[in-house]
């Protein structure tokens, strides 16, 4: 019988040069309506301000985290009452999970839009907190049309198709590991299913599935939950 890992609110530097150089070239001002062409654009407010990048120049292929001019990093998403599932005990943690955004043409010239998150920060709720870490960063976004899941990476061929008339979009994300040091290894190299991105204003993540090996084997543990941008008002895709 499965008990709970409960999470109940939850979910840096560029990795590149590319990706350095792309999250400061944010222009500044709204994606430009009605939106025109097959590029998306993507637009971001912060402190009321309003940022976007529209797939021109350095902006294709470039990871994109927070506008230098709003102090930079990666856009924060956290939530309340994320269940993490396992068959093993009960833990209550504070947790936010940060990453960056990016569009890109695959190799057929269609548009992409990918997902890096690349860390994850546990703050105490019950004691035990101090002893969880999650790893395997970065966790990548991918279609989940593709049949083989695995691997997760920086591929722009397996990125989430985008779609100018979407309200969402939904992929599958990994490569997700998590340990705690009183137990052992509870979730190693595995992903989610159908996790769900909602742009706009209060941008979030819905999570919703078990965790999955790369043989598609359903594993001891699942998770569920909503995670809220936190660092900016919005995150929009046109």
């Amino acid at each position: 019988m499965r008990k709970k890992i409960l999470l109940p609110s939850l979910l840096g530097v560029a990795a590149s040069f590319l990706s350095s150089l792309s999250a400061a070239n944010w222009d500044t001002g709204a994606c430009p309506q009605p939106h025109v062409g097959p590029a998306p654009c993507i637009e971001t407010e912060i402190n009321g301000n309003i940022y976007h990048f529209n797939g021109n120049g350095g902006h294709v292929d470039g990871w994109h985290g927070r506008p230098e001019a709003e102090g930079g990093g990666e856009f924060d998403f956290l939530g309340t009452d994320l269940d993490l599932e396992c068959d093993v005990v009960t833990y209550g943690c504070n947790l936010t999970l940060s990453g960056e955004v990016k569009k890109c043409q695959d190799s057929t010239g269609a548009w992409r839009i990918g997902v890096k998150m690349s860390r994850a920060d546990l703050s105490p709720g019950q004691f035990v907190c101090n002893f969880i870490t999650m790893s395997g960063f970065p966790w990548y976004s991918k279609d989940s049309t593709i049949t083989a899941h695995c691997p997760f990476e920086d591929n722009c061929d397996s990125f989430i198709p985008y779609d100018p008339n979407a309200s969402t979009y939904i992929g599958n994300l990994g490569d997700i590991s998590v340990d705690v040091s009183l137990v052992g290894n509870l979730v190693n190299a595995e992903h989610l299913h159908g996790v769900v991105f909602t742009p706009g204003i209060g941008a979030n993540f819905s999570f919703s599935s078990p965790l999955y090996n790369c043989d598609e084997e359903e594993q001891d543990c699942s998770i569920d939950g909503v995670l809220t941008i936190d660092n900016a008002t919005s995150l929009e895709i046109y």
